[in-house]
């Protein structure tokens, strides 16, 4: 499968929403929430995580900024994690709450708002990442740290992510690149809740190179 990619003038933080659609009986944007395959392609640098996110066509719908100072960032890594979906439209926010024993992150909305939260155990030497989404318990299963597993939860899969997915072009799929497909009956704030522990995710892997 063939696509033109669409470059010009769609780098992070100079886009504009394209189109509306429903979603759940809300309007909303053509941008990341109307979009069920989403590409993530790392930005980063020394202290810098930022992402653009790309649909299936390698079209940009949104990214990622890098919250926090440059010396925090130089010090500690990265702590918090916001996604706008068009300039100064902030849509969901990740946080690293930096308690003692265990990885927890917070999930809020563009406003501030708690959506859900992340939490990283060891137990019998075995990796768990559960999220509280609303009082749902959620799970994310299989090579986490390889980009291959699922986010499953009481009504089966929810959201899988990838290195290659069938559509997404190999031009697109590099090593800190990665795919998500997210269940098309996902609501807004499932998939704020999903997106935003995938992005959580990061930052704890960037604290594990950090610390080893």
């Amino acid at each position: 499968m063939e696509f033109e990619l669409v470059v010009a003038a769609e780098f992070a933080g100079n886009f504009e929403p394209r189109g509306t659609a429903a979603l759940d009986g809300i309007i909303a944007f053509m941008t990341i929430f109307a979009q069920d395959l989403l590409v993530f392609q790392q930005t980063k640098n020394i202290s810098k995580n930022d992402f653009a996110i790309r649909d299936g066509a390698g079209v940009q719908v949104a990214h990622v900024e890098t919250g926090g100072s440059a010396l925090g960032r130089m010090f500690a890594g990265a702590r918090q994690l916001t996604v706008f979906d068009g300039p100064d439209n902030p849509v969901i926010q990740v946080k690293d709450t930096m308690t003692l024993g265990r990885d927890r992150l917070e999930i809020l909305d563009g406003p501030g708002n708690p959506l859900a939260s992340l939490v990283k155990r060891i137990t019998f030497f075995k990796t768990r990442i559960t999220i509280d989404f609303q009082g749902e318990e959620l799970e994310m299963s299989g090579d986490i740290w390889g980009f291959d597993f699922q986010v499953t939860g009481a009504a089966g899969v929810l959201a899988s992510v990838a290195r290659e997915w069938s559509g997404v072009g190999n031009a697109l799929l590099g090593k800190s690149t990665y795919a998500l497909r997210l269940a098309p009956s996902l609501t807004i704030g499932q998939r704020q809740a999903v997106i935003g522990s995938i992005l959580a995710l990061d930052l704890i892997r960037e604290k594990q190179k950090r610390s080893s």
